[in-house]
């Protein structure tokens, strides 16, 4: 058996190694599938844009969770339609409609309604008009709303186009028409006097998918049954289209980890903290160790003045504290932007004196060796002895030093995001707690705003020290005598 067979056999026979591997490994292929996944503006343009999760509900729970609470809580459901189901062609006038039906079985109410439009296309002076109608289980067909989009301006030509880049967005459980529309129709048939004072009181979603318990009572029960909502969108002389339609019934609950205050997924943000983290701790660990190296072994070798200045370069520096500094420097030069990279040069500047003080007794024992006075009697010259001689010798402890390093880097960038002080612009885990100990989430119960984020900081820094645990019986600190 060669002595690299060896090693790694002795590698793999420990079990810290064998689970810190595998999770690493997991980390690693997720983290490259979010690199090639995501948007690289994924930050700016959709985790901090509020108009991109508008559509999503708020503060929701996770969907598995009614797996165990035995209720039927609304989902999440979005309709989209690009083609439209039905188009009525009659002498100038273009009719095209909208459909989409939705069986509601849930025992509560959902958390609002939305209609979206986008790309509408017209060649007419007289602009569209939009009516959206909704049929019900109780045979209750209402005309929720009606309205004529924006005509043209003097100085355009057609074809005109409307909401391109952004949808038109109706909120039906919040728009006033609709709601009088219903409240007049469910009066109607079911000989109620429900008033618009009363609806805020009562929650606009019963009226859409709930009816009256009693006569004249403003008590509702849920209607369950299939629910139809309509489109139709009226194009004059005959030329126009619409590229799409969505209907949005929001849920209490939302994907696997629920969202936040204002209806983000936090599995998104939550998966985009996995390559930043593995980021950060990669590029800190390998710049303390590069500079802790390279000046342990000039400290130890070279010995004399060169030896005094860095050792006591590295008392000062060791005795910093180096949480404090951090919050200073970020906070200082917070309006510069890229601060996760800040985060990381403050790291390298204070935390190399570490790895020198333990190098330099190592590099001289070595020094003191017979192969090295051996090396020196042939006329090798001290970069050919450091690099060639000593370096390996130290390497499988700077290995271990510099995974160990990793989670060190890790935790202090969640440390500042929890304090504020992160990069806005790029989601971490410790921005996303941050986020939910400042929205009050511990207090108010959203645990999954809270233990996901705090679950993936401890996996993640246990990962790389269940490795340096696994190192330490096969990587030992202490020099091995060199025959």
């Amino acid at each position: 058996m060669t002595p690299k067979e060896e090693f790694l056999e002795r590698f793999f026979a420990s079990w810290s190694i064998r689970i810190g591997t595998v999770l690493l490994a997991i980390l690693i292929i997720l983290s490259i599938v979010i690199v090639l996944t995501y948007p690289i503006d994924f930050g700016k343009r959709i985790w901090n844009n509020p108009t991109y999760w508008a559509d999503n509900p708020r503060l929701a729970p996770p969907t598995w969770l009614s797996l165990f609470t035995g209720a039927k809580v609304p989902e999440h459901t979005v309709i989209k339609l690009v083609q439209p189901t039905s188009v009525l062609v009659e002498e100038n006038l273009r009719i095209v409609e909208y459909s989409a039906g939705i069986d509601y079985s849930y025992d509560d109410y959902p958390s609002f309604l939305h209609v979206l439009i986008k790309d509408i296309t017209f060649y007419s002076a007289k602009p569209p008009r939009v009516e959206i109608w909704m049929s019900r289980p109780d045979n209750l067909s209402v005309r929720l709303t009606s309205f004529t989009i924006r005509g043209p301006s003097a100085i355009e030509e057609p074809p005109y186009r409307r909401y391109v880049e952004s949808p038109y967005r109706l909120i039906l459980t919040e728009d006033l028409t609709p709601i009088l529309n219903l409240v007049y129709s469910l009066n109607k048939k079911y000989y109620s006097d429900i008033t618009m004072d009363e609806v805020s009181a009562i929650g606009s979603e019963k009226l859409f998918f709930g009816y009256p318990l009693r006569t004249g009572e403003n008590r509702f029960s849920v209607l369950k049954g299939l629910y139809k909502f309509h489109v139709r969108v009226y194009i004059y002389e005959g030329k126009g289209s619409v590229g799409e339609v969505s209907f949005i019934v929001g849920g209490k609950t939302y994907g696997l980890l629920g969202t936040d205050v204002i209806g983000r997924d936090l599995m998104m943000g939550l998966l985009y903290g996995f390559p930043t983290s593995l980021m950060i701790g990669f590029m800190a660990a390998t710049l303390v160790t590069i500079i802790g190296t390279t000046l342990g072994v000039l400290s130890g070798y070279l010995g004399g003045k060169t030896d005094i200045v860095i050792q006591r370069s590295s008392d000062i520096i060791l005795n910093m504290p180096l949480l404090p500094i951090l919050i200073f420097f970020t906070f200082i030069f917070r309006e510069f932007g890229m601060r996760l990279f800040l985060i990381i040069l403050v790291l390298t500047a204070f935390s190399w004196p570490g790895l020198v003080i333990i190098i330099r007794p190592m590099v001289m024992q070595i020094k003191s060796s017979q192969f090295i006075e051996a090396a020196i009697s042939c006329g090798a010259s001290r970069m050919w002895i450091m690099s060639r001689h000593i370096l390996p010798n130290i390497a499988p402890f700077i290995i271990a030093q510099s995974i160990f390093l990793i989670p060190s880097a890790i935790l202090a960038e969640a440390a500042l995001s929890f304090l504020g002080l992160g990069d806005p612009t790029i989601p971490t885990w410790g921005q996303i707690l941050e986020h939910g100990f400042r929205s009050g989430a511990i207090y108010l119960g959203y645990w999954w705003w809270i233990i996901p984020p705090g679950l993936m900081i401890v996996i993640t820094t246990m990962t790389f020290l269940l490795i340096t645990i696994g190192l330490e019986p096969l990587l030992n600190p202490k020099l091995k005598a060199v025959v």
